[in-house]
């Protein structure tokens, strides 16, 4: 009894393996990447009767863009599905006296004053893909269905004026998008990767988050990735405005087990 279980457990462990194509190395992967981008923003932050003024975060605060690292980590659920996480995390700051007098969350910043201003994104997601539309070892196409949320925390702050202003505007924590994910493996050393997924709001908005690049695989344990993302984002509500779109290239690294 105790040889056919163990020859059992032997079968399953080598159908299992085998249904990963190669081995272990493929089920965990976990990847960082830093992403260079630029920032085309713009917002408007209502509070009480102060109606606010629409900010454009480059030519009105000097805001022009960053460097944004990202962790992702992937589980492999199946022979052509996985489990991804996701988090982004960005921090954009200004320095500019500013053309013209603008309100922000109530308070009133005057023409020619030196405004600082700082902004910090965390975006995070989880999201499934099941690639089902296979040539084996060549091409494979699914969808991607993720839940994102995004958080978006501006400050401004009068230098020298003692005004001092915070406001958070946390857009919604949780909002499902679906997509495609492709990959085109030409070699075995090499992956050409690209995905797309988001979702519109209707008169709120939409999200997409859209990227494409080529992986190079010098080792089963090693591979290493650069590319192109866009991140565009519109969402409003009542008089609250905000407009992000980030894009630029990247690169990235990660061990697989």
């Amino acid at each position: 009894m105790e040889v056919h279980v163990g020859r059992l457990l032997v079968m399953v462990v080598s159908l299992v393996l085998a249904g990963y194509g190669t081995a272990a190395a493929q089920i965990v992967d976990i990847e960082g990447r830093y992403w260079f981008t630029d920032l085309d923003a713009s917002a408007k932050v209502k509070s009480g009767s102060a109606p606010g003024t629409r900010l454009d975060l480059d030519s009105d605060l000097g805001i022009d863009g960053g460097n944004l690292p990202e962790v992702r980590l992937t589980i492999a659920t199946g022979l052509n599905s996985k489990i991804r996480f996701a988090y982004t995390h960005g921090d954009f700051e200004g320095d500019k006296t500013i053309e013209r007098s603008v309100q922000f969350a109530g308070t009133t910043f005057t023409a020619n004053a030196r405004v600082e201003s700082e902004m910090e994104l965390h975006y995070g997601r989880i999201g499934w893909a099941w690639q089902f539309i296979t040539v084996p070892g060549i091409f494979k196409i699914g969808p991607l269905l993720e839940l994102k949320g995004l958080v978006i925390d501006a400050s401004l702050r009068g230098r020298g004026a003692g005004t001092n202003v915070h406001d958070s505007a946390v857009l919604p924590m949780a909002f499902p998008t679906v997509g495609a994910m492709a990959n085109v493996t030409p070699v075995k050393w090499l992956d050409v990767f690209a995905e797309v997924s988001g979702v519109p709001f209707g008169d709120l908005g939409h999200i997409v988050d859209a990227e494409a690049g080529v992986r190079v695989i010098p080792l089963q344990f090693l591979s290493f990735s650069a590319g192109y993302r866009v991140l565009d984002v519109r969402l409003g509500k009542d008089d609250n405005f905000a407009r992000l779109n980030l894009a630029g290239p990247f690169l990235g690294a990660s061990l697989r087990f």
